[in-house]
Order: C-alpha cells, then structure tokens, then sequence
C-alpha cells in the first residue's frame, strides 16, 4: 500500500523554506559585502541610471524608460534582472523605507522599462530628480504563493479532489486512462509521435506526461491538446514556468483561433497579446468607463478637500472623504465584476504557473490544467497551477536544465528535481515522448540523441540535411563545410580567470577565438540576428559583448546558455570558457547545461573550447570523439581562425 504524501508536502515545504531563506541571504550578504561599483559589474546592479522617456500603460501604470548617465558606460544586457523580475529604487541605501519596488518591464541594448503601479506621480518625480540606484530584488512573492500551494495541499481533507491530486503529484496513486480517444486532429500537420501524445493527454482521467526533446513540437502538441480540449467544451489553464513560454503558447492558440484571456502584470506580458490581456479587455466594457469615471470624481473630492484646507470643518470634511472612498470602492467592485464576466466567458485562460494564485481566478478550478515546462519549474511554483485542474497535462524535457536552486541542501535533497521526473520515473506509461525534431541538422543531433535519448531522436526530412549555405545570399567557406565544428584551444596557454571576489569565470583569450569564429561566420552573409553567442559564466558573456559591440549593434545577440534555453537560432557559437590543469568543469559537469548548448543552432554549430580540461568527463570524451567522427575537429593552433 502507497503512504500518504503528507510526509512528502512537508519536506517540499522545508526545503522551500530553505531555498527562500538562502535567496534573502545572497541579497542581504551581496549588498553588504560588495561596493556598488562591484554589484554593478557583476550585473546585480545599475549606479545612477537617468529617466529617459515616460509612458503611459494600461491600467494607470506608467512605464519609465531608464538609460546610462553620459559618462556611464554600462550595457543593459549585463544586468542580470529580465523582464517580469522584481527590483527595487534607492536613494541612500537599499533597505531604506522610502524605496520603490517595481519589475523589469522592457529592454534593448542601452536602455531598461520599468512598470511602476499605482499612484506612481510621487516615484517618477523623485526618479526625475536623479540620484537614484536600481538593484536587483528577491522574488518574495513567487515563495508567497508558493507556501500557500503547499498549505492548500497540506490541510487537505482525505477524500478531497485536493488530497488526491497531491497523492497523484507525489506518486502515492497510479495515473488512470480511458479507452476512448479523439478521431481526428484538428491540426493535420501532426505527425505521428504528436498525434500519439495528444490521445493519451485526452485519454487521462487525472495526469499524462508529454516528453519533448529540442525542437520536436511540444508546443503545437500542447495547443492541440488544448484546442481539443475546448472542442469538447472544457475549460483550460494553459499555463509554464516562464511568460515567455505562455506568451507563446497564447500566441499558437491565437493563431489557431482559439479566445482567451492572458492574466499576469502588463509588465511581464508580449505587447504583441496586450488586445488578450485582461486589463484590455477590460477597458472595452461599460463598466470601465463607469470606474473611471468614478474615479475621477473621488480625485476632485479630494482636489477640494485640500484646496479648501482649514475652511472645512470636520463633519464636512468626513463627509467629502467618506464620499471619496465609496466611489472608489464602487468602482473598484465594477471593475473586478467586469473582470470576472470575462473570465467566465472564455474557455481558455493563460497564466504562468506562479500567475495562477490571482485572486481574479478566485476559487475557480478547470477541467484541464496545462503546464509547459514542467521540468524548470520548482514543485511549489507547478502546483500554484497545478491545483486549479481536475485533469492535468505536464510537458518537458527532463535532459535539459533543471529548476534553478541556490540551496545546496534544498537541491541536493529534493527541490531540483521536478514532479514530471519523478512521475515520469514511477509511472513510464503516463508519459509519451516526441522523437521527430524539426529544428537541426541531423550532424548537429545526432550527438545528443545518442547521448540524452537512447538514439531516438530523428531528423524530419525537411531539417536533416540544412546547411547555412542553402540560404539565400550566403558563400560558402572551405574550411567550415560541414554544420559542426569544434575549435580546440588545448595547449594554446589560453587559461581561465576570477576577478577577485567574483565566482563567475572568464577566459580573455578563449573568448578572442570566439570573436575570430563569429566574424567568419558572419562574413559569410549571415544576419547577425540570425547568429547567437552563448557561454556558460555571465562573466564570459558580459567580455564578448565588449568585444563584439558592433555586431550586437546589428542585431548579434550574446548570453548565457541558461538564458538561450528554449530558444533556437540559424546558428550557434558556444564559448565554453573552461581551461584548466586540473579537469575542473565546474557547472558543465551537469551535462544538461552542455544538452541545451548543443541544441540550440538550426543549420551551423561551433564550439569553442579546450579539450585537455574536457575530456576527462566521459560525456565530454564522447562528444569530442563524435566531433572527430564527424570530420568538424579543428586545432586552434593550426588554424588561426581567419
């Protein structure tokens, strides 16, 4: 007999609890430790930014564009805060009580947009003013929702669709399937594997699995799961880790004409789905125009109660701010009566996971709860949505990169690995796996599939044979004929290094032979924005964007493989930065790091690095090895790179 799971949500919740407590620390020890100066150059902070331009939003929030003072030569994209992500403004000192929160709402190369809410006249004049700092800020509210998830669960009462869907969830009950299935895709386009995948998602009476290696469609699975779903007349939770990952499941959907709502802060939703945002919708209602309306008059209350200062008595001016406050909770009741007409009236609503605690979802539950990325996802954030379904749909890649864990007590017993991986382990027939990829050419899959998924990946015949050459425009290079190449640093004395006080690695010499590959490739007649530079140490990224400031300019961009997950280009140069005596890989011993890497480029693929310090992980030994075997191995010593 299985035992309960209350043992297993308790330890979740400590280990949550661990995992908050080290974010707060790494705040609170960087801001105590290091200078400004310091916070800035590792991209934790930025010192004296200068309000560029202002813009009005949805909702009365204001969006204000923030760029370098003159003689600041900071570069926006070394700030490590992305969109959505929580920050803080400061004049003396980061904790002080005057300071104003906000998120990350846009950004280019010079520039960030921040989301300020609600009566932000008094902030912007500040910022205005100037002598303010912008630091990055734990993400406090993500650890909120997710202990409430964990509490949900917790005080279950036995017998509940909540206490089974955590027996579900922590492998205490067996996934259940029906016989019957759908007849007909309404996508045709699917190929078998994702016609499979989406019969057993609909077959599922509580939980299915979809398993989707780089570039194998997990996403057009997933909007057909949903789009039948709908067919059927449920109603559905399509909901991921990340916006961007919604942001695009909400946009596929659009496009195969299904309505929504998109919940979350403007300032974390594509512009692109602001006509789905809730906010807009909003604003089409007669209700809208009634609040505001309101609204307005409860501010000209207020304008006279403080023009006629001392000349109102008190009576008079209980009375003026009494009326005041009822016209703006009136219009505060319309508008969130009108927000809950809409959502009534969809039969798709698309959050993030965190997202779907939104009190505008009230205590509603859905027949089908749809959760991408499932394997970046930590447990407590996944059940945030998770618990909002009857049936649930869990899609991702378990050989990719993990929740990120900064606890290494946390990680090590338990909060790094996901739901879906357990699950998945536990119960192999809830989980169908998508092995057609469309996305690279098979030289460039070939290593991955053999080493992440038993050799079952398979190149659709339209991507197998791809090369940068068939694009228009592009010549060819005699020396880099094939779409994989390994340029081998070992015994050129290219060695990494740490600034003082800073884990993050860097190696100058490495990342000029990166440069030297990136300008060959784009002398080629590649749009830089079809090319992507990514490393594995932020330090390495924030060096070749110096070094490649031209071409960003043009469109290159440079990150972290991190930062590139989910993400695909026509080509891909990989920095791996590693170079040392001892063999020491550091975090590119977790080879999913290295999976992701690999699997980004559609028709070109180079690696830089070092395979003295490589080869002696086994995974790494093999991969130079398919390298050589592939005819792409390259020595930094005889080829100069030119």
């Amino acid at each position: 007999m299985l035992e309960p799971a209350s043992h297993a949500i308790s330890e979740t919740a400590r280990l949550w609890t661990l995992e908050r407590l080290a974010h707060r620390r790494r705040f609170e020890d960087e801001r105590q430790r290091l200078t400004l100066d310091e916070r800035v150059r590792r991209g934790l902070a930025w010192g004296r930014p200068t309000v560029a331009d202002t813009e009005p939003t949805l909702g009365g929030r204001i969006l204000v564009w923030l760029e370098p003072g003159q003689a600041d030569l900071f570069d926006a994209d070394d700030f490590r805060a992305r969109n959505g992500d929580p920050v803080r403004l400061w004049w003396q000192a980061p904790d002080e009580r005057d300071a104003v929160l906000s998120v990350i709402a846009r950004r280019d190369e010079r520039r960030i947009a921040l989301m300020l809410d609600g009566d932000a006249d008094d902030a912007l004049e500040r910022m205005e003013n100037g002598g303010f700092h912008l630091e990055m800020d734990a993400p406090e509210v993500t650890f909120d929702r997710g202990d409430r998830a964990l509490a949900r669960l917790r005080d279950a009462r036995p017998g509940t669709d909540d206490a089974h869907r955590g027996a579900l969830l922590f492998g205490r009950a067996r996934p259940r399937f029906a016989l019957d299935a759908p007849r007909t895709p309404l996508d045709l386009a699917l190929n078998h594997d994702q016609w499979r995948a989406v019969c057993r998602a609909l077959q599922a009476e509580d939980i299915a699995l979809i398993h989707g290696p780089p570039g194998t469609g997990k996403t057009r699975t997933l909007v057909e799961v949903i789009r039948q779903a709908v067919a059927r007349g449920e109603r559905v939770l399509a909901s991921a880790a990340s916006n961007t990952a919604v942001d695009n499941l909400a946009a596929r959907l659009l496009g195969a004409g299904i309505e929504l709502t998109r919940l979350g802060h403007p300032a974390r939703i594509d512009p692109l789905l602001s006509s789905r945002c809730l906010e807009t919708l909003v604003q089409k209602t007669p209700a809208y125009q009634l609040a505001k309306d309101w609204n307005a008059q409860a501010r000209e209350l207020r304008r006279k109660m403080r023009a006629k200062g001392g000349r109102l008595d008190r009576a008079e001016r209980l009375e003026l701010l009494h009326e005041s406050r009822r016209l703006r909770r009136d219009a505060k009741r319309h508008l969130e009566a009108a927000q809950q007409v809409i959502i009534d009236r969809q039969q798709v609503v698309c959050a993030t996971a965190a997202g779907a605690d939104s009190f505008m979802l009230g205590g509603r539950t859905f027949d089908l709860v749809v959760l991408d990325e499932a394997t970046q996802s930590p447990d407590p954030v996944s059940l945030v949505a998770l618990l909002r379904g009857a049936r649930l749909v869990m899609a991702g890649d378990p050989c990719q990169l993990p929740p990120t864990v900064i606890d290494e007590v946390a990680g090590r017993e338990g909060l790094s690995g996901t739901f879906f991986e357990r699950l998945a382990a536990k119960w192999p027939e809830a989980v169908t796996m998508l092995i057609v990829q469309h996305r690279m050419n098979t030289a460039l899959m070939t290593f991955s599939s053999r080493a992440m998924y038993h050799g079952a990946l398979v190149a659709a015949p339209e991507v197998a044979d791809q090369l940068l050459s068939d694009l228009p425009g592009l010549s060819d290079d005699p020396l880099r004929p094939g779409p994989l190449l390994f340029v081998d640093t070992a015994g050129t004395g290219f060695s990494e290094e740490r600034s003082e006080g800073d884990p993050s690695t860097f190696n100058p010499q490495m990342a000029a032979r990166t440069v030297l590959e990136v300008e060959r490739v784009l002398e080629r007649g590649l749009s830089p924005t079809d090319l992507a530079v990514i490393t594995p140490y932020e330090a390495q990224a924030r060096l070749l964007r110096t070094l490649l400031a031209d071409a960003r300019r043009r469109g290159l961009e440079i990150g972290t493989i991190d930062g590139f997950q989910g993400r695909e280009k026509e080509a891909i140069v990989v920095d791996l930065v590693r170079s040392n005596d001892a063999g020491d890989l550091g975090f590119l011993a977790d080879v999913r790091r290295m999976n992701v890497a690999l699997t980004r480029a559609r028709r070109y693929l180079c690696v830089v690095g070092d395979s003295a310090t490589l080869g002696s992980h086994p995974y790494y030994d093999e991969f130079l090895a398919a390298v050589e075997r592939a005819g792409g191995w390259v020595s930094a010593w005889s080829d100069s790179g030119h």
